[in-house]
């Protein structure tokens, strides 16, 4: 009975030390899709760095490990810890789509995508070749298995004719930083009103030409996280910024270890 009783304690406490290092150090995922070609193909196992950018506080701590069962009776607000360096450009990311708006963050689907544009920059796409702040970039690994000139088309960002963007030729955006301050224009509520509402849980109204944040009237927002913009290393077959945006910094999981 002593010997099951230590068994049964040392299974625990290894158990209990595997889920926090899963939890806060480092986790294995599976590439789902070919979008990351030919740096990964599908199938591929990763292994993730949740140290890296700082590990995040689990957002809803009520839940099943290795299952998508959880209670949102109690949400924890976003942060992280032990932070040992910042997010830069070309770093493989591992973060929570971020459309999925019925679910916590933390149970969102996982995607892979490579960091192609940092807060504070302005991205731009012309035929396929990437600008930041007007001045071209040398990218990574990308596959474009033609050098594809793609139409309009109302599923690629902000999904409107106003700015009738394609996966070839998009922008220019300037990507929000934590303290920069908008205009609050038809422009930019175009671009940023998601951002406003859903990541930053404010409540955005408009009556006449008057902008009302959380009831109040203002000309102004000043964002209260950083973005990011994320494209698939297999552009043409890759679900990305230029379809559902910029990504909130409380989305993201951790860095892919090379």
């Amino acid at each position: 009975m002593k010997s099951i009783n230590k068994l049964s304690k040392i299974v625990l406490f290894s158990f209990f030390i595997w889920l926090i290092v899963r939890t806060f150090i480092f986790q294995s995922y599976k590439i789902p899709t070919l979008s990351m070609l030919n740096t990964y193909k599908s199938g591929d196992y990763i292994f993730v760095n949740k140290l890296a950018f700082g590990a995040r506080i689990p957002i809803t701590p009520l839940s099943l490990p290795f299952s998508d069962l959880y209670l949102d009776w109690i949400e924890m607000t976003y942060l992280r810890v032990f932070s040992f360096s910042d997010i830069e450009r070309n770093d493989v990311l591992v973060f929570n789509y971020p459309l999925e708006f019925d679910k916590p963050i933390d149970h969102k689907k996982d995607f892979v995508k490579r960091c192609v544009a940092l807060p504070g920059e302005t991205f731009e796409l012309k035929n396929n070749t990437i600008f930041i702040n007007n001045e071209e970039i040398s990218e990574v690994n990308t596959i474009l298995k033609e050098n594809f000139k793609a139409l309009y088309s109302p599923g690629v960002f902000p999904h409107s004719y106003l700015k009738k963007w394609t996966k070839s030729d998009f922008g220019p955006l300037k990507i929000p930083k934590k303290g920069n301050s908008i205009e609050l224009n038809k422009e930019n509520l175009l671009l940023f009103s998601q951002l406003i509402e859903k990541y930053e849980e404010n409540k955005l109204e408009t009556k006449n030409d008057s902008i009302f944040i959380n009831s109040i009237y203002q000309k102004h927002y000043t964002f209260k996280m950083d973005y990011f913009f994320m494209l698939g290393d297999n552009r043409n077959n890759s679900e990305d910024s230029r379809f559902w945006g910029v990504l909130p910094e409380n989305h993201i999981i951790g860095k892919v270890m090379n």
